[in-house]
């Protein structure tokens, strides 16, 4: 395994943050935790994926404290979501905006601002929620990111998407989702898949048979694309 350096915690721009440093050459990814989770959620990663060359972590805490403790990227009906894990009708995004994407959004540019990175050394990338904010940052940042990977997200704003997206033709990104996910249904995800490889961006799709997360198998794929970019 790599050595890495020990994790902190800091602040950048207006978020908290776990850092696992790297020498100021390598690339930075900047990978955001999903609903309810927080910014350790996905820490793990730097320490498990095992990837060939450096590579320097950030896991932004969402600005939203949710009542019962968890953190969030924007706020979602949670009542629609837990219906939609029961099997009564589907949670789809697509066709609107979500209220709170734009602050989101900001805050996490203010957040690559405030650590002086250079957007073309940036790997854009989350799960679930954090995935849907990837894809907002990949399509609003001032020049286009080095990849993107979206584990388990869904299409948000498909308008909105189809006529921004272009402008990122050629980006890679690596997408993960499960065929039983019963909270962000396996449609969506491909859907987004669709659009954004209509839009020229460049990526893999694996499908995995299970539920709302990120097995083995979809980590296995992620090492390998990031590897490919580092």
């Amino acid at each position: 395994m790599r050595s890495l350096a020990q994790p902190r915690v800091r602040r950048l721009g207006g978020l908290e943050v776990v850092e696992f440093p790297a020498s100021p050459e390598a690339p930075t990814i900047v990978c955001m935790h999903g609903y309810g989770a927080d910014m350790r959620d996905l820490a793990g990663f730097a320490l498990g994926l095992e990837l060939k060359a450096p590579a320097r972590w950030l896991f932004p805490n969402g600005p939203l404290e949710l009542s019962w403790g968890g953190r969030a990227w924007f706020p979602i009906d949670e009542q629609r979501l837990n219906a939609y894990g029961r099997g009564e009708g589907a949670f789809d995004l697509s066709g609107l905006r979500p209220p709170g994407i734009d602050a989101a959004r900001d805050a996490v540019l203010e957040l690559v601002a405030a650590a002086e990175l250079p957007w073309d050394r940036v790997i854009l990338g989350g799960f679930s929620q954090g995935a849907m904010l990837a894809v907002e940052l990949a399509l609003a940042s001032p020049e286009a990111p080095a990849g993107a990977f979206l584990l388990s997200g869904n299409l948000v704003d498909a308008a909105g998407l189809a006529a921004r997206a272009p402008a990122r033709k050629g980006l890679r990104f690596f997408q993960s989702h499960g065929t039983l996910d019963t909270v962000l249904g396996f449609s969506g995800g491909k859907r987004l898949h669709e659009a954004l490889t209509a839009a020229g961006w460049q990526g893999t799709f694996l499908d995995f048979e299970g539920e709302h997360g990120i097995p083995r198998e979809a980590l296995d794929g992620l090492g390998t694309f990031l590897d490919s970019l580092l």
